[in-house]
């Protein structure tokens, strides 16, 4: 699958009078949304790393989840402060990860969101099932040390670490679905197989090794152990 690479463009992209670079207004066109978000966030990330797969030009604004999303200005203009948001240039407002990637995945016609209506069925099934389950990967062992703003209660993340790896848990969900197809939601990747790897791929050894602190191994998953090197060599990933 060959998919188009758009440049990284931030809004703190500085200006050089002496030449080099210029102001963000030479990199990013007139029309280009805002996309409030920062690195840490995976639901971020995966938004992010659709846009650049598939050339979707975008303003990042770095936005610092409970204090930005906190003032009264960013939560007056959707209820829901929290990253990512996008946001156009005639004021169109949405937040939620999938909810961005199937807006901008309609508007621009994205490889990574297909028209056919089964798989886009597989991708919205997919993401309705993501948030209390593949999610629960970061708040049980990547929000405790990188996130302890988010002050979960510890017994809410015992049950979640238990999840994980249990019997009909969530990693045994994702290798059913990958038993029946190469990705996901069929035989190429998608927006659905993006949001999961940043969830589960940043687990890995050569990222922050979480699984292993944990004792949850991967050895019983051989569907996913093959999914995700090809996750992270996908378009836009770097």
């Amino acid at each position: 699958l060959k998919l188009r690479t758009a440049p990284r463009v931030s809004s703190t992209t500085p200006a050089s009078p002496a030449g080099g670079l210029g102001p963000l207004s030479d990199f990013v066109p007139a029309m280009a949304p805002k996309l409030y978000m920062t690195y840490v966030s995976q639901p971020a990330r995966a938004v992010a790393w659709a846009c650049y797969a598939e050339g979707t030009e975008f303003e990042e604004v770095n936005t610092v989840p409970f204090q930005d999303t906190r003032v009264d200005k960013y939560r007056g203009a959707n209820p829901i402060g929290a990253v990512p948001r996008l946001e156009e240039a005639d004021g169109f407002v949405l937040n939620e990860s999938h909810a961005i990637m199937c807006y901008l995945g309609d508007k621009h016609g994205w490889t990574l969101y297909p028209a056919d209506p089964r798989v886009r069925a597989r991708i919205h099934q997919y993401m309705n099932w993501h948030h209390q389950n593949v999610r629960r990967i970061s708040l049980a062992l990547f929000i405790p040390v990188l996130r302890p703003d988010m002050a979960l209660p510890r017994e809410t993340i015992d049950l979640f670490k238990k999840e994980i790896a249990g019997p009909a848990g969530t990693l045994d969900s994702i290798e059913q679905w990958l038993s029946t197809s190469r990705w996901l939601c069929g035989e190429q990747p998608t927006v659905a197989d993006v949001s999961c790897y940043c969830e589960v791929g940043q687990c890995l050894d050569k990222f922050t090794g979480l699984f292993d602190v944990h004792g949850i191994s991967l050895a019983p998953y051989p569907r996913i152990r093959e999914w995700l090197p090809g996750g992270g060599e996908n378009p836009g990933f770097e």
